[in-house]
């Protein structure tokens, strides 16, 4: 055989193994695109659910409201919480921006644990302030749950 030929027979199997590399490449990246694509629909279907559940939330806190078993503070921090995740439409987001209104007056005041370590005379304070916040807000608050149930 001529050095001719030989040089063509490595060139070949060059060329044949770069094809090989090249092609398992591609085979990789597809199974990556694939699986990536698979992920972002999960991420997406777990999203509309916890947008699901929010707005659920959000619909039995203004049926509880409604009925005189929540308080519009209470109801308005947790609204204001569940809005966030809840996006809608605007008409949604207008309904609920007056939690989201009265939840950041009364942002400066304890909950939970830090509720439970102020005196007595600390609590009637911020009692009394959210009485007034509740009343200020009182009207809103009525219309927008209202409009949340229907």
């Amino acid at each position: 055989m001529s050095n001719y030929v030989l040089w063509l027979i490595l060139a070949a199997f060059i060329i044949a193994v770069l094809a090989a590399v090249a092609g398992n490449l591609l085979w990789r990246l597809r199974l990556q695109t694939q699986a990536e694509k698979a992920a972002l629909q999960q991420a997406e279907q777990e999203s509309l659910a916890e947008q699901i559940d929010a707005q659920q939330g959000i619909e039995v806190l203004a049926r509880c409201y409604l009925g005189g078993q929540v308080g519009g503070s209470e109801l308005a921090l947790r609204i204001a919480v569940l809005a966030e995740t809840a996006r809608r439409d605007r008409n949604y987001l207008k309904d609920t921006a007056v939690f989201s209104e009265m939840a950041a007056a009364l942002a400066h005041i304890p909950t939970h644990q830090a509720w439970k370590s102020l005196s007595a005379e600390q609590r009637a304070k911020y009692s009394t302030e959210m009485a007034l916040l509740e009343g200020k807000y009182s009207e809103q608050i009525r219309a927008a749950a209202t409009a949340i149930v229907e």
